[in-house]
């Protein structure tokens, strides 16, 4: 499932409690690349979009679990293109079964795995290799093709909404500065 990342950054702001036991944690919140970066990738596997795409400014959260009410833990949740995915992400860099999220039931500690997809997974900066877990913790940057998330555990939300806002805030300043705009007082 989508969720808007203004409506759940206000409700959080509001009341930290409600939205921990309204969302399924962890989640991956999918930003919009920032305006004027190039794709890394230019081979795409699919040739329709949907409208379920983040912009710079309202990034999509999505929360990691199944969509089925059969959880079998062996099978994981799959991340890619198609419908029956548990994670859709509509992106053409994006291979239909791109990646697998598991949680390790002794220790609670999530996992990710690319599953030989074309454009690869990479968590960190690092390229994973297929059919090769690695351990995600409280806060970890992936990137699926040219898809970059960021996986998050409800103690690390907080944290990310500040970044978030800082880097927003920053970026809004920096444009208004370069255009020759800026701030001015009238007097």
């Amino acid at each position: 499932m989508h969720l808007k990342f203004s409506t759940l950054t206000s409700q959080f702001l509001d009341d930290p409690q409600s939205v921990r036991r309204a969302v399924c944690w962890p989640v991956l919140v999918w930003e919009a690349p920032p305006i004027g970066v190039r794709p890394l990738f230019t081979r795409s596997t699919m040739t329709a979009l949907s409208l379920r795409r983040p912009t710079v400014a309202e990034p999509l959260v999505l929360e990691v679990r199944k969509r089925s009410q059969v959880v079998t833990p062996a099978s994981g949740i799959h991340l890619g293109r198609t419908p029956d995915s548990d994670i859709i992400v509509d992106d053409p860099t994006v291979s239909r079964l791109h990646a697998t999220f598991r949680e390790e039931s002794q220790t609670g500690v999530w996992y990710v795995s690319d599953e030989g997809s074309h454009n690869g997974t990479w968590q960190d900066g690092t390229l994973l290799i297929p059919g090769r877990p690695l351990p995600l913790f409280e806060r970890a940057s992936l990137r699926f093709g040219d898809v970059m998330a960021t996986f998050l555990h409800f103690s690390a939300f907080n944290q990310f909404i500040l970044d978030w806002l800082a880097r927003h805030s920053r970026g809004a300043r920096m444009a208004a500065l370069e255009s020759g705009g800026g701030l001015t007082r009238e007097g």
